[in-house]
């Protein structure tokens, strides 16, 4: 129960500590607010984990690690394309907000002076947008290299991190769960867009075309399913390794996904 408190404790301060640095009037205004994943953030809290940290420099990695994803995530809300005056205007500032976590998350990781972890910030930070560029352009050829674009993008900082500060149960499970529940979400996704009217507008999805083919959602969706399927085994068998260290609210968390 004690840890429990105490991760909650962590979320809520890293939560509140991070949407205070990205709070900016003028972008309220418009609606853009910083994007953050409570898994993800529940996964920074277990990976940033060393003996004589104390919470301050707990906080400063794990909310430098926020602003790197929140920059990254940023852009995926901007649809391809909108010709409305507002929405343009919108896009224009979701864009300037992306910049803006980035220069954040750079400050932050230049008052620490640690050169390793800038360096794993910076290779991080790098495979996930080389992952989501192949995504964007559909530039790959089988489920395996699906699989391995979506694992690089949604969890390569945070294992990287985990990987750093000898957090072997995070290192290894956070890109299954990761990966498992961005594919779920866009299998979901992509099945309510073929449910709706061609005319009706869908949130855009990092690698759902708009303008898609018959033919290419079924493709998608198998290679989706596929993809699931293999992520759910690989994740269960890792849990078993971890069964008996693993902390209950996280195996809940993941579990939830693993059902869903």
């Amino acid at each position: 129960m004690e840890c429990v408190r105490t991760e909650q404790k962590q979320l809520k301060l890293a939560t509140e500590t991070f949407n205070a640095l990205c709070h900016h009037p003028f972008l309220v205004t418009y609606g853009i607010e910083p994007k953050h994943d409570v898994d993800k953030i529940i996964l920074l809290l277990h990976a940033i984990e060393k003996h004589d940290f104390d919470e301050n420099a707990k906080l400063e990695r794990v909310t430098a690690a926020m602003l790197v994803e929140a920059a990254l995530s940023a852009h995926e809300h901007i649809p391809l394309h909108n010709n409305h005056a507002i929405e343009v205007k919108k896009n224009q500032l979701t864009v300037l907000a992306g910049d803006l976590y980035s220069s954040l998350y750079y400050f932050r990781l230049a008052k620490m002076a640690d050169i390793p972890l800038i360096r794993l910030f910076s290779e991080s930070t790098q495979t996930m947008n080389d992952a989501k560029a192949c995504l964007h352009s559909r530039h790959w050829r089988t489920a395996e290299e699906l699989e391995q674009l979506v694992m690089d993008m949604e969890s390569k900082l945070i294992a990287n991190l985990a990987d750093y500060y000898c957090q072997e149960m995070i290192q290894r499970i956070s890109p299954h769960f990761l990966t498992l529940k961005r594919l779920k979400e866009t299998l979901q996704a992509l099945k309510g867009k073929d449910d709706q009217p061609r005319e009706s507008s869908m949130p855009f999805s990092l690698f759902v075309p708009e303008q898609h083919s018959h033919d290419e959602r079924y493709i998608l969706k198998k290679d989706l399913q596929t993809v699931i399927k293999k992520q759910q085994t690989r994740l269960e068998e890792e849990l078993a390794n971890f069964k008996d260290t693993m902390p209950p609210s996280l195996l809940d968390r993941i579990m939830t996904v693993v059902h869903a």
